[in-house]
């Protein structure tokens, strides 16, 4: 029974394909593009300095993210379900069993797409018997805190963004980036990426680093088993409170306002990751000079900076491309079925789609502000205005991205994609921490030129880059017109 159970789940899950092959091909993109740049900024940072070392603990950090959103929508969406299943006679544990078990083997496919990535990238290095089970290890600790958190949490953007705000955190302040602060002992990659990384601990006691790895994904798979047993058992009251009817565009922003509100998690985020990640990123990066390409008096060149100046301003348009993605990528799902209903009254879906972007607007900004205000307390642009107005800009393409992905994607293949997207885009191609000047196919991508124009506020006292305050406006723009045509399609289908 509980075979059987676990083999229907993952053919339900099967039915979105899209999902099952993100599920393997953003940890082959990941790896592949990030491993080399990753390990430049642990070299950078003091950490593991060893190319084969991060690109092996880049597998495993694919795998771990996705494994754990996969395990917390695998869980989140079929509560209901699943708590009926266990009441018709089939019982709670074989149902548990089988979600877990149809986890796992997803934890695993997640696994296997990370390491295929590394054997593309290295000689041997991904088969080895301390790769293979670090990235297994990986997997699993995420699916068992997806699966907890999908047990716990009823909104499906709240539960998610915990676990990417937990991964986050896991990864870029681990031990692997340099950290040796005895409270990241406690974060659940810790000694996995020890382990991988093959770098001894020094604290692990009689079990050894290994041993404790192993410990965490016992505690994790356990740890989801009891709290999906106890909410799979208890019934609750499920009616969700419905959206009264809006007649007039003021009920429609009050509608909207209410919707905010109901997004504690995104408001903790937007919030807290700029404070915490941009802050404890600046003071970890030493002020070496960096060379870096800028245009100034109309003559492009290069010009050496500190380090930690070139970080504290790029960190701002990383993090607020990735909360707006994720701002413009929820608050669209999550009122899609509502938007539909209004589509049938006198509404027309631009005036409901302009309701939506201001909501999304607003949190953008809000990014916007935390960031700006935190990176100014370590870093002084030569011009505020540009570098402000270059990273609204940011907030607003890739809140508009964000649009376009969830109608497309949906919630779970949509935070896939958005979880690579922006970090490819201004984490990778356009971050100046890496190269002096983007590469070439970064010239493609939607932030490049309003980097670019941040870039020249952030370190130059006169304004040269008008190609590229054009070409953002352009990437807009275009943006714009592609998410009104989807939501469009979407809302009167």
């Amino acid at each position: 029974m509980t075979l059987a159970l676990s083999v229907r789940w993952l053919v339900e899950y099967a039915r979105r394909p899209l999902n099952l092959v993100l599920l393997v091909a953003i940890p082959v993109i990941f790896v592949t593009l990030s491993a080399g740049a990753l390990t430049d900024f642990a070299d950078i940072l003091g950490g593991a300095t060893d190319l084969g070392e991060v690109e092996a603990a880049t597998a495993g950090w694919a795998a771990a993210v996705l494994a754990g959103v996969a395990g917390f929508f695998h869980v989140s969406t079929s509560r209901d379900a699943d708590r009926r299943l266990a009441g018709a006679g089939v019982g709670a544990a074989r149902v548990v069993a089988s979600r877990l078990a149809s986890t796992l083997v997803l934890a695993g496919l997640a696994a296997i797409g990370a390491l295929i990535a590394l054997r593309l990238r290295t000689t041997g290095l991904a088969f080895t018997p301390r790769v293979v089970g670090a990235t297994l290890l990986f997997a699993v600790i995420y699916a068992g805190i997806g699966v907890t958190v999908g047990a716990l949490v009823r909104s499906e953007m709240n539960g998610s963004l915990i676990v990417v705000f937990a991964w986050i955190f896991d990864v870029f302040f681990g031990p692997a980036m340099g950290n040796r602060a005895p409270v990241i002992r406690v974060f659940p990659l810790h000694f996995p990426t020890l382990v991988v990384t093959d770098v001894a601990s020094g604290h692990s006691g009689r079990l050894g680093d290994l041993g404790i790895a192993v410990a965490w994904a016992l505690a994790a798979t356990t740890l989801a088993a009891i709290w999906l047993t106890l909410t799979t058992r208890t019934q609750r009251n499920t009616t969700r409170r419905s959206t009264p009817s809006i007649r007039r565009m003021a009920a429609a922003r009050t509608a909207a306002s209410r919707q905010l509100r109901r997004m504690p998690a995104m408001w903790v985020l937007i919030v807290g990751l700029p404070v915490a990640f941009i802050s404890a990123s600046i003071a970890i990066t030493p002020h070496d000079p960096t060379p870096v390409e800028l245009v100034e008096g109309g003559r492009r060149g290069l010009q050496i900076l500190s380090m930690a100046d070139v970080h504290g301003a790029v960190m701002v348009p990383i993090t607020i491309g990735f909360l707006a993605s994720l701002a413009g990528l929820f608050v669209i799902v999550d009122s899609a079925e509502g938007d539909r209903r209004l589509s049938l009254t006198r509404y027309r879906p631009a005036e409901i789609l302009t309701v939506r972007m201001a909501v999304i607007a607003v949190a953008s900004l809000l990014a916007t502000a935390v960031a700006v205000a935190v990176t100014a307390v370590s870093f002084t642009a030569v011009s505020w205005p540009i570098f402000i107005a270059a990273n609204v800009l940011v907030a607003l393409t890739y809140a508009t991205i964000g649009v376009i992905v969830g109608p497309l994607f949906g919630r779970l293949g949509g935070l896939y994609v958005l979880l690579l997207l922006p970090f490819i885009d201004i984490g990778l191609a356009q971050n100046a921490m890496f190269d002096a000047a983007p590469p070439n196919w970064g010239r493609y991508l939607p932030a490049h030129g309003a980097v670019r124009v941040m870039m020249d506020g952030a370190f130059t006292p006169g304004f040269d880059e008008t190609g590229a305050l054009l070409l953002a406006l352009a990437w807009l723009a275009a943006l714009t017109a592609a998410a009104a045509a989807v939501f469009r399609r979407v809302t009167i289908a």
